[in-house]
């Protein structure tokens, strides 16, 4: 079977392609831009853009699934390239696997698609999707999230994955959170932060992917959790598994708000990404810490592994690579 996968050159996008190729299926790989991590793979190669009808039909052509994992990730509550990279792109895609006969899409979306509240309660597939979310990219994601799934048909099955925060090894570019841990083992972290996260490793999400290409009930989606870790027991296993010392300080939220109003600005200023922003900030404070993947373990056969193994996987491959 060929498979097509868009964003193939991104943290899951790399793990994917490795896992696809090793279990026999040949895959086609839309690329923009970089192809770092696919260089040593025997993938066909095509390059695009992802909001191109023609790009995405030359993708999908004899292909019987795609996987959709391009996004714009960002932790700016505006940032407009979200909607054109997370929602509109899901509409080009549709159109363009129809065209092309196209049996199966499996779409990546987030956790961030669904609404959080209430906190006292499981969060599962059950919930309210964020559509009025203040954050472009929590909104841009439920927003292709319900695209894709009103679009499934007999004609274009169409299964959705909600991962939580990916974490793990063979992350080329470095990911947002792949810099956060290199940050941590180097010290370049002085303080921390109240909060945590739910984290889930790359390659148990990408085994769960490969799954749902035969299994999964499409127009449905699937929780991928992993476990819920504080920043500063993030910081604690790098800094036991050789990194520098955990930071002493602990900012409150009220200060680490007014921080980031200066790291934004100067991120504005030099381009860069912001160490931290009064969205990210929030993802931390009210990270949901009851999160289920039983309908994923049921029809997926997902599998979360311990998150103490897969940061020493993590950290011994940035050592490998000479990342840290």
């Amino acid at each position: 079977m060929k498979i097509a996968v868009t964003g193939a050159s991104g943290h899951v996008g790399t793990n994917l392609c490795r896992m696809l190729i090793g279990e026999g299926f040949s895959v086609k790989a839309l690329i923009h831009s970089s192809t770092m991590g696919l260089e040593d793979l025997d993938i066909e190669i095509v390059r695009g853009d992802i909001n191109s009808e023609s790009d995405l039909r030359n993708l999908c052509r004899g292909c019987e699934t795609v996987f959709h994992l391009a996004a714009c990730i960002s932790i700016r509550r505006n940032d407009q390239a979200c909607i054109r990279t997370n929602a509109e792109s899901c509409v080009t895609l549709i159109s363009a696997a129809r065209a092309e006969r196209v049996k199966r899409i499996i779409h990546f979306s987030s956790i961030h698609a669904f609404s959080h509240e209430p906190m006292d309660r499981v969060l599962d597939e059950t919930r309210g999707l964020a559509l009025g979310s203040t954050a472009s990219y929590d909104r841009s994601k439920a927003l292709g999230q319900k695209i894709m799934l009103d679009a499934s048909s007999p004609g274009l099955e169409v299964v959705v994955l909600n991962p939580t925060a990916i974490i793990g090894p063979s992350d080329y570019k470095p990911s947002l959170i792949g810099n956060a841990v290199i940050r941590f083992y180097k010290g370049q972290n002085p303080t921390l932060i109240p909060g945590g996260y739910n984290w889930v490793d790359v390659r148990d999400i990408c085994r769960a992917a490969v799954n749902a290409i035969t299994q999964g009930t499409p127009g449905q989606c699937y929780l991928l959790g992993g476990s819920w870790q504080s920043l500063a027991t993030l910081a604690d296993t790098i800094a036991q598994l050789g990194g520098h010392k955990t930071p002493a300080i602990t900012l409150p939220m009220w200060l680490a708000g007014i921080g980031a109003v200066f790291l934004n600005l100067h991120a504005t200023l030099t381009g860069s990404t912001p160490l931290y922003t009064a969205m990210s900030l929030e993802a931390l404070k009210y990270g949901h810490k009851n999160i289920s993947s039983l309908k994923a373990e049921k029809e997926l056969g997902f599998v979360a592994r311990p998150f103490g193994e897969t940061m020493t996987d993590t950290i011994n491959w940035f050592r490998q690579k000479s990342y840290i």
